[in-house]
């Protein structure tokens, strides 16, 4: 399984793709942080206090953050994962995620 270069191409042409994917996978971390204490650990780690679920000021840090850093180790398969739903769901797009891609490669 590879991506064509009629699909890396589309890929490319989205405006803030990144930051549409990283939107969403922090909407889905605060969620899960809601129910996951090690979870709930990294995001007030990144924050440096206790987390409010209910401040979008929160939710716009953890974002302008996860578009500049690496949060935790293994983060790339979260991502991977919401760009490939959402290349689906809103771009009608079927991409391939790396470690579809190169299954014989271990990513974190």
């Amino acid at each position: 399984m590879k991506n064509s270069r009629d699909v890396i191409q589309k890929i490319e042409e989205i405006y803030n793709l990144n930051e549409e994917v990283t939107k969403e996978v922090v909407k889905q971390e605060i969620e899960e942080a809601k129910h996951s204490k090690n979870l709930y650990l990294i995001l007030k780690n990144i924050m440096k206090k206790d987390l409010d679920f209910g401040d979008k000021e929160i939710e716009n840090k953890l974002i302008n953050y996860y578009m500049e850093n690496v949060p935790y180790i293994g983060y790339c398969h979260k991502y991977w994962k919401v760009k490939k739903q959402i290349l689906k769901e809103r771009y009608n797009i079927d991409w391939y995620m790396p470690s579809e891609e190169n299954p014989y490669v271990i990513y974190d």
